[in-house]
């Protein structure tokens, strides 16, 4: 994600070193501040008339907006068309609070300045905060975005929001301000954006840049005022009940159903398996009342039977470990039971089984082969808070053969394809019971998998080891770069192995892939 945009950054920045001589020439002519508020102007009207004709704006509760004195408006936060909306719908000028990153990103950094908006760092920024507080004070209107960023933008992936809100947790710091300057907080709930222009499009670039004509309001709602209160009387407790205050006012407001990705208040997140799902191995159930730290969720890989991660059982076994192996959806049968199959339904049986293991251990390692090494990251995406670590080994984000570009057409032309070797020993393929075909709409699903999985490592932030084989004829050993390169995590190992194919647990390098993954798991533990 952050390599797209970085990359627009570049090629803007010729067009933002003109840009800022013409400024700096105006500076020296005393032309700036008139040059300055005319554009805002101009810019603010093309921006209310583009709104009303494209995607029908809506404002409502306008009155609640003070015509002059200080306030802060605190809106939800699903694109970066949020500050132009709220621009667009109000007849003051609007200040913001805008992160220092961005004093740095071309062009935009001047649309900052002209806006006479204000910068904070992130981590802690008394001087940040008082020049605002000051700014209140001094009777401006002040956006300030309590989420402190766009769910699915940085590393808060949309999953991360509060089940109550639909929001991401609110930051402290829109009631601190409130109590410093003495003035009330109106909350805004703003509908829409996020279908027209999800941070997927920007400044993720994982779609084109296009907005898109969706309906979008923007709702005012009453004022809210801490009386009696003020920033030396409250302590952390009171700040944090006033800042979900405040968070619950703005989702109020909000169609949460017109988002990117559409929800419904509360949220309700899967706490437990939503059906009975099949496991090919797991721990005995022990007696004792108290929860292990942690237990391992074992996923094989695409075709694959459940013996080609077998071998781990045995160390999870000696260090008392309790875990599960699931048999994911249309494996350990035929390969005709592959039609049909989806992504979806793979990760549904691999949430399942955590959530299942879940009730005998506190977190979960997370160890998975091929397309089993996908699922694996993608549930540490997911739940962060409940996976200990993460072992992806051979993890299927691209393959070694060019042809796999073509599979959504050979999957119109062909049923069934037989599966490529993934052994460089031929005597060792033998002891093999994968399938000797796949469904070719089975393998689309795993293809186009590999590309959602990418969208989301940014999201992984638990230890992460990678194992991989420089021989993988199947899995591209690429995908090794890609998964360390993209994830979020600060402890990172990578193991590389040079004899095996891509059936590491059963190739030549057997035992040294078990051995390297129980070194991973003592590590982790």
């Amino acid at each position: 994600m952050a390599e797209r945009w970085e990359t627009v950054n570049q090629i803007a920045k010729p067009v933002d070193s003109l840009f800022a001589l013409g400024l700096d020439a105006l500076r020296h002519a005393g032309y700036y501040d008139p040059f300055r508020e005319r554009l805002y102007n101009i810019i603010k009207g093309i921006q209310r008339s583009g709104f009303d004709k494209d995607h029908n704006l809506e404002i409502i509760g306008l009155e609640n907006v003070p015509l002059e004195g200080g306030a802060i408006l605190a809106p939800n936060h699903q694109s970066w068309l949020d500050v132009q909306v709220l621009v667009a719908s109000i007849p003051r000028r609007v200040r913001f609070v805008a992160k220092s990153m961005f004093q740095d990103w071309p062009m935009l950094r001047h649309l900052i300045d002209m806006s006479d908006s204000i910068y904070i760092q992130r981590g802690g920024d008394s001087d940040g905060l008082q020049a605002v507080a000051d700014a209140l004070a001094g009777g401006s209107l002040v956006g300030v975005f309590p989420e402190g960023t766009i769910p699915g933008e940085e590393n808060f992936a949309r999953w991360d929001v509060e089940p109550e809100t639909g929001l991401l947790k609110g930051k402290t710091g829109v009631v601190r301000l409130a109590l410093m300057a003495g003035v009330q907080v109106i909350p805004v709930g703003i509908s829409g954006t996020g279908k027209s222009l999800p941070p997927e499009s920007y400044p993720r670039l994982q779609q084109l840049p296009v907005k898109k004509p969706a309906p979008i309001t923007i709702r005012f709602g009453k004022p809210i005022t801490f009386e009696g209160k003020d920033i030396n009387s409250v302590n952390r407790k009171q700040l944090r009940e006033m800042t979900d205050e405040v968070m619950r006012a703005i989702s109020a407001l909000i169609d949460h159903s017109r988002g990117f990705v559409p929800i419904t208040v509360p949220v309700e997140r899967k706490t437990k398996p939503a059906r009975t799902p099949t496991f090919a191995l797991r721990s005995k159930p022990t007696t004792r009342k108290r929860k292990s730290p942690v237990g391992a969720l074992v996923l094989h890989g695409f075709t694959s039977h459940i013996s080609c991660v077998s071998p781990i059982e045995d160390l999870l076994k000696d260090r008392k470990i309790p875990y599960r192996f699931p048999l994911l959806r249309g494996h350990g049968t035929r390969y005709e039971d592959l039609v049909g199959v989806t992504a979806k339904d793979w990760y549904e049986d691999a949430e399942d089984a955590m959530l299942e293991l879940l009730q005998e251990c506190e977190q979960v390692i997370l160890i998975g082969h091929s397309m089993g090494g996908l699922l694996a990251l993608d549930l540490a995406a997911h739940w962060n808070d409940k996976v200990r670590a993460v072992v992806p080994v051979a993890p299927a984000i691209k393959f070694a053969d060019p042809l796999t570009a073509l599979t959504p057409v050979l999957a119109k032309l062909f049923g069934f394809w037989p599966s490529p070797n993934a052994f460089v020993d031929p005597e060792l393929a033998k002891n093999s019971r994968n399938y000797p075909k796949f469904a070719t709409d089975a393998f689309t699903e795993l293809y186009n998998y590999g590309g959602e999985v990418i969208n989301r490592l940014s999201f992984v932030r638990v230890p992460v080891a990678v194992l991989h084989t420089r021989k993988d004829q199947v899995v591209a050993p690429r995908s090794a770069d890609i998964v360390l390169s993209k994830v979020s995590s600060k402890d990172k190992e990578m193991v590389w192995f040079d004899k095996s194919g891509h059936e590491m647990f059963m190739d030549l390098e057997a035992d040294a892939v078990t051995a390297a993954v129980g070194r991973c798991i003592d590590r982790f533990l």
